[in-house]
């Protein structure tokens, strides 16, 4: 692990943190994901959380779990080095992603009998999000990847462990 020459504090020690952890078990005990994003959405606005609270990785992004709850959802902080290029991915039945600070740039895929196909892009600035639904007991829903046009903090929720998600090949790969 790369870290910057500053020593980031852990979000564990930031003020904000026990009032998000009791929120984010409140919501996902019984878990409503359009309330969710509401009230997550709300919290940040008036809570944001400073980029510098979580670890910086050269080249790539940093994962740091904020919540976990016992059936599955959890709640995470990715701080993304600007260039930094995620694989291409899928994800639980529901994710929420929401931009704090920074620029993402988004790259939506479909599944057809030739492969994965670029459907569409996003570009997510401060204070933006998405979502996506998928099918129950499955990980490859909302299948993207995502690019870091500059050093970003984004906000990520899934009903299971993101880490789940299946992961495809590049296309560069795939067209060799």
């Amino acid at each position: 692990m790369i870290l910057t020459n500053t020593k980031p504090i852990t979000y564990q020690q930031h003020q904000f943190h026990i009032e998000l952890r009791e929120l984010l078990q409140k919501l996902f005990l019984k878990p409503i994901p359009n309330r969710i994003i509401d009230v997550i959405t709300q919290f940040l606005i008036h809570h944001p959380l400073p980029i510098t609270d979580f670890p910086r990785l050269e080249g790539t992004y940093s994962r740091t779990i904020l919540h976990r709850h016992s059936n599955g959802y959890e709640a995470m902080a990715a701080r993304w080095s600007k260039g930094a290029v995620s694989s291409i991915h899928g994800h639980p039945p529901f994710v929420f992603y929401y931009v704090i600070e920074g620029k993402l740039k988004i790259d939506n895929f479909r599944q057809t009998s030739d492969g994965l196909q670029r459907s569409d892009s996003l570009l997510l600035n401060n204070g933006q999000g998405f979502h996506a639904f998928g099918e129950p007991g499955r990980f490859d829903n909302s299948i993207h990847q995502v690019y870091a046009d500059e050093e970003t903090l984004s906000f990520h929720i899934s009903s299971d462990d993101a880490l789940k998600g299946q992961v495809f090949s590049s296309l560069e790969e795939r067209n060799r």
